[in-house]
């Protein structure tokens, strides 16, 4: 998710579960919901330094353990600075909370997160909400701008509440955010379902996936992968039975060729491999040997334009590898 859902949601959360926060404490909540986005600035300086570091150490178990840790020594310090009976304005399950739910959020995206790092690399991703979803956004402000005008309305007539302020719409708009989710998580298996019932060119799917699309939560951009080809389509999925919504474009895969095995071997590929959801490998015979690009192809089905990376290999006429680097993808597949 973006850094202003996150904001949003740990905002709504403290409104809803630690009310009585000072604002210093709001804004350590805020903080630990979206510090976790900090190794965006780490990932984008190389592709290799996305690969190693997106969604891994920050976004992982450890860090929000050390998040609260931190918050709860930081607790103990203040507490024995103020008055006995004055509370800490910073709550370590508060701040455990927060970067817990920024976790849980990203992994509902198609770009896999790492939990379990630095004791496991296996990264999880639910497949469910696109990387900035508009709908959540709508969800999460009316949570936090709509008891507000509520609350103007009813100081202006004198009556005012002793209730936390904004709580009950922040509980209740997180309610909905997680029913949203609910019918996210609905629309997707039903569209997985049927991709995985239906044959493509004759052929029973492999492996199937179905990736949210930026705007609307009934469309999914799906990829379906048989013996020998790759097939890209567009699902669109009400509750029931999901339908296509566009036709299928088949990518059929190379033949296998010792041109192909060596580019597979070499470091970029085998790095980049590790990664991919659904590789496809294109073969080019260049004036003095071949070319072999390896794409994701989830970047292509959902269109991915800014973090899309790839493996460049080239080969002399022997198939002996002369270069192979991961690169950015800048223009359109081959």
């Amino acid at each position: 998710m973006d850094p202003l859902t996150h904001g949003l949601a740990s905002f709504a959360l403290q409104r809803g579960f630690f009310p009585r926060s000072s604002w210093r404490g709001v804004l350590a909540i805020i903080s630990a919901g979206v510090i976790a986005d900090v190794d965006w600035f780490i990932s984008r300086s190389s592709p290799l330094a996305n690969f190693t570091w997106h969604r891994t150490a920050t976004h992982s178990l450890l860090f929000v353990l050390l998040l609260a840790l931190a918050a709860l020594a930081f607790s103990v310090v203040t507490t024995r600075k103020t008055a006995a009976d004055k509370p800490s304005e910073f709550s370590w399950i508060a701040i455990a909370a927060a970067a817990s739910l920024h976790i849980l959020m990203d992994l509902t995206q198609a770009d896999a997160v790492a939990p379990l790092w630095p004791f496991s690399e296996r990264r999880f991703s639910l497949d469910i909400a696109p990387s900035i979803d508009p709908w959540l956004l709508v969800i999460l402000a009316a949570a936090i701008v709509l008891p507000e005008l509520a609350r103007l309305v009813t100081d202006e007539i004198g009556a005012r509440s002793k209730r936390p302020r904004g709580r009950t719409g922040a509980i209740i708009g997180l309610s909905f955010a997680l029913i949203y989710f609910g019918a996210r998580a609905l629309f997707h298996s039903n569209a997985i379902a049927s991709l995985e019932a239906r044959t493509v060119a004759g052929a029973s799917p492999r492996r199937v996936a179905a990736f949210p699309d930026a705007v609307s939560p009934f469309l999914w951009h799906c990829i379906v992968e048989t013996d020998s080809s790759l097939n890209l389509a567009t699902l669109r999925s009400l509750g029931g039975e999901a339908t296509y919504a566009t036709g299928v474009t088949t990518l059929r895969k190379p033949d296998p060729s010792p041109f192909l095995n060596a580019a597979q071997s070499s470091p970029a590929a085998v790095t980049f491999l590790k990664f991919a959801r659904f590789p496809k490998a294109t073969v080019l015979k260049e004036s003095e040997g071949y070319s072999v690009e390896i794409q994701d192809l989830k970047d292509q089905a959902m269109e991915e334009k800014t973090r899309a990376i790839f493996a460049d290999i080239t080969l002399d006429n022997s198939a002996k590898v002369i270069s192979s680097e991961l690169q950015w993808q800048k223009s359109g597949p081959r």
